[in-house]
Formats: C-alpha cells, sequence, structure tokens
C-alpha cells in the first residue's frame, strides 16, 4: 500500500510539474507575432509624429465618429471628423497622425477601398 501511494505521488508531483513548465503566456503563434510588430511600428510612428496609413471602417459610435483598425479592431476616436464626412460605414485607407495620449486619430488622407475587399472583409468578419 505504502508503494502504491509512493508511486501515486511521484505521478501527481511530474504531472504538476510538466504543466507548470507549459507558460502559455511564452506560447505566441506567428499571428501574434505579427500583431506585435504591427502595433509597435504604429507605436514608433505615433512617437515620432509622422503619419501612419491604416485601414479599418468609419462607423458613428455614441454621436462620435469613430475609426476601427483592420488588422487589431482596436477604435479610434477621430479628432477631426469632417474629413471623414459622408464615409461612415465605408471600409476606408487612412493617412493620419496617430495620438496615443487620448486615443485618437487625425485624419490627413482618406481613400476608399475597393468593393471587392469590402465584401471579402465582411464575410471574413461574419465567419
Amino acid at each position: 500500500m505504502k508503494r502504491i501511494l509512493t508511486l501515486l505521488f511521484a505521478f501527481l508531483l511530474t504531472a504538476s510539474l510538466s504543466l507548470l513548465a507549459q507558460d502559455t503566456s511564452n506560447q505566441s503563434g506567428s499571428t501574434d507575432k505579427k500583431t506585435s510588430k504591427a502595433e509597435k511600428k504604429e507605436a514608433k510612428a505615433a512617437e515620432k509624429g509622422k503619419a501612419m496609413s491604416l485601414t479599418g471602417w468609419v462607423k458613428d459610435q455614441d454621436g462620435k465618429t469613430v475609426f476601427v483598425n483592420d488588422k487589431d479592431k482596436q477604435t479610434w476616436n477621430i479628432a477631426n471628423p469632417d474629413a471623414v464626412k459622408g464615409h461612415e460605414g465605408h471600409h476606408v485607407k487612412v493617412k493620419a497622425m496617430l495620438n496615443e495620449a487620448d486615443h485618437s486619430i487625425n485624419v490627413e488622407k482618406l481613400t476608399m477601398m475597393k468593393k471587392s475587399k469590402q465584401g471579402a472583409e465582411e464575410k471574413g468578419d461574419k465567419k
């Protein structure tokens, strides 16, 4: 009986140690690395005051015009809503200055995405 309890204890000990060795926070897939690279690029551009090109959707939330980034689905308040007036609900590419302090963007240039890309993005979001 002591031998069975000793083996059971040893098995539980090794199983728990193997579970601790598998830290899920360090297991990042290739998509996580790509996302972190994109976030780093955005942060560097924001620090330097450079304009960034971003693709996403212009939406109206709670009476405010916002931009939802395609890559990371972050929502940015638009500091100059007149620049995107009439494009609510459209998939667009913007050249904008990021302001990390108040999580807003200042749109310098707006380009509509092609209809075929809009349809593909909508189908991808529904899945």
